[in-house]
């Protein structure tokens, strides 16, 4: 059976769009983290330390000294999670570019990445379900059939239809 190559723009258009909002996401993310991290060790982070311990409410001073480490703890667990999201949306995005660069040998293969990229782009994101929509359309849309082999086909199916009437 000769196939014609399936055009798979909407794969890639939706791919694309996927990329970029990982991009967008890692940039904003990247900010965010390096905001966080710079904090630390400025003017306004001994000012807020500084009104934890000199807080009326805390009778104790160990309390105090506890918010002050939950607070540092909270900024550490930022940062931290901010790099663990970060990695993770490079590895989406990787990803999805090898979903791309081999959309045109293997849409199945390019599928089973999409869905990779959806999944590391978290599970209800824009991103993922961009993705998810991808890999769909990878599986479902087939290669059409030649104009020829459609008639061949055409013509088997004429001459073995069988009449439901019995002859005279």
């Amino acid at each position: 059976m000769h196939e014609r190559p399936i055009s798979r723009v909407g794969e890639m258009v939706l791919g694309i769009v996927g990329i970029v909002f990982n991009i967008i996401a890692i940039i904003l993310t990247l900010m965010i983290v390096l905001g966080v991290s710079g904090f630390e060790g400025t003017e306004e982070h001994n000012q807020i330390q500084q009104d934890l311990l000199n807080d009326p409410t805390f009778t104790d001073p160990q309390e105090a000294q506890m918010a002050m480490d939950m607070f540092n703890g909270i900024l550490g667990f930022f940062g931290i999670f901010g790099w663990v999201f970060i990695a993770i949306l490079i590895i989406s995005t990787i990803l999805a570019i090898v979903a791309l660069a081999s959309l045109k040998r293997n849409a199945k293969l390019s599928g089973v990445f999409f869905i990779l990229a959806g999944v590391f782009a978290g599970i209800l994101s824009l991103t993922s379900v961009l993705f998810y929509i991808a890999a769909i359309m990878c599986f479902v849309r087939k290669t059409p059939m030649r104009e020829d082999e459609l008639l061949r086909k055409a013509d088997q199916d004429i001459q073995t239809q069988e009449t439901p009437y019995r002859p005279f």
